[in-house]
């Protein structure tokens, strides 16, 4: 559900809803470029509770060898995190994104009002 701030100290901002809605389609896509995730800092001792984040991967460079990839996994890095529960949150319960980086874009674009299908859309291509 559309909001202008997410986090205690609004570490995910939007303009408008079109921002909004064009983010959610960029973290549909499941192309291996973003990911949710639960990390366990609570049993870890690091934090009072979960954290709930998305991460953001990019390909290592395609001239890399083949061994190196397998040795990095999936090929994907981390280029940067984003550690806002309340957005996390707020996707997963209004929006049908699962934790994870595989996500139905069918169930999530069912989610979003009709006329923001063109900033979603968008935010798929990007």
């Amino acid at each position: 559900m559309y909001k202008a701030s997410f986090g205690k100290v609004g570490q995910i901002r939007f303009n408008n809803q079109n921002e909004y809605y064009e983010l959610l389609g960029f973290l549909a896509k499941s192309n291996g470029g973003t990911k949710l995730k639960w990390e366990d800092n609570d049993v870890k001792g690091t934090a009072w509770g979960k954290e709930l984040r998305i991460e953001f991967f990019i390909l290592p460079p395609g001239n890399l060898s083949a061994y190196l990839k397998q040795t990095l996994g999936n090929g994907f890095r981390i280029l940067s995190r984003v550690n806002c529960n309340e957005f996390v949150r707020d996707i997963v319960n209004n929006h049908n994104f699962i934790m994870g980086g595989i996500q139905n874009i069918g169930n999530i674009r069912g989610t979003i009002p009709a006329q923001f299908h063109t900033d979603f859309d968008r935010g798929l291509t990007l």
